[in-house]
């Protein structure tokens, strides 16, 4: 028999032995990931009370991910007030850009400068995002404006004070266990409401802030509880927007009104401690976690660094 007769007939006998052969099941991958966002907003929180509680969820967080304390750093006529502090928060600009200087939000460039929600909305708008607060006048002045679910208060209704918190941590944690959602911000005020009737140094305010940590801790154990938890990646951001006087109230410059913090944990957020805690960093860091581009007019950074 001739080689190349040779050389053909072993070629038939490996094409032969391998079409007998059994098939092999290859694997897909497994699917990425889903990267999800959820962001605590604790209205009125002084820094230097946080620790001298339980605190058992926030210091949970805080092993995990990065804790940042630091003061607000505020442009002449701009106040410790709440209408700047979340327009920062939700803008990721500072009031020399969303123009908002008091609680009267006069000067707002919301158009401009629209929130993170509404950004990824309009970016990304497959994204479920949801918002939840206790102050209308985060919708009706336009600093949340484009939002998948949103909810507050229905005005003219007699809430008990103590229990309107719970009221929005109960709707949202069953939203959050339940339901598809990619983005979430809810904002607590209790402790500020209790700060400016009873100050931020009694037994009133220490009982609030440790409601306040159970409300973060039942938000976080929510997110945990989901169907898909397993195929998702959560981010967890917690922020306040300003302190309080020792005798309760702010709006001017004293070290104790200026005081905030910033707390994240989640894919790519190293376990470190901070001093300079700024409230811009919120929205890039949302974006950062997401894996979606940072836009070009954001002031501040994400917190687990440059993506």
């Amino acid at each position: 028999m001739s080689s190349k007769r040779i050389r053909v007939s072993l070629a038939l006998a490996i094409v032969v032995a391998l079409g007998c052969g059994p098939v092999s099941h290859v694997e897909p991958p497994p699917p990425k990931p889903v990267p999800k966002v959820l962001v605590i907003g604790v209205d009125g929180v002084r820094t230097d009370r946080v620790l001298t509680t339980k605190a058992t969820y926030l210091r949970a967080l805080m092993s995990e991910g990065l804790y940042a304390t630091g003061h607000l750093d505020l442009a002449p006529g701009v106040k410790s007030l709440s209408g700047p502090a979340w327009s920062t928060i939700l803008t990721g600009v500072n009031p020399e850009k969303h123009g908002v200087h008091d609680n009267t939000f006069d000067g707002r460039q919301y158009t401009r400068y629209p929130d993170f929600l509404t950004r990824l909305e309009r970016l990304r708008p497959d994204l479920d995002t949801l918002a939840v607060t206790l102050w209308r006048t985060f919708f009706e002045t336009g600093l949340l404006h484009q939002v998948d679910w949103h909810a507050t208060l229905r005005p003219g209704v007699d809430y008990a004070e103590h229990l309107k918190d719970e009221m929005i941590i109960r709707r949202m944690t069953d939203l959050i266990s339940r339901h598809q959602v990619d983005v979430v911000f809810l904002h607590l005020v209790n402790p500020d409401k209790v700060a400016h009737k009873h100050g931020p140094l009694g037994p009133e305010y220490t009982t609030a802030l440790d409601t306040m940590d159970l409300g973060v801790g039942r938000l976080v154990d929510a997110v945990r509880r989901r169907p898909t938890f397993p195929n998702e990646k959560w981010s967890v951001i917690v922020v306040t927007d300003h302190g309080h006087r020792d005798e309760g109230g702010h709006g001017g410059l004293s070290p104790e009104e200026l005081q905030i913090f910033l707390l994240a944990a989640g894919p790519g957020i190293r376990h470190e401690r901070r001093h300079e805690a700024k409230l811009v960093d919120v929205a890039p860091t949302v974006f950062a976690q997401l894996g979606i581009r940072i836009p070009a007019d954001f002031e501040g950074v994400p917190l687990g660094g440059e993506k």
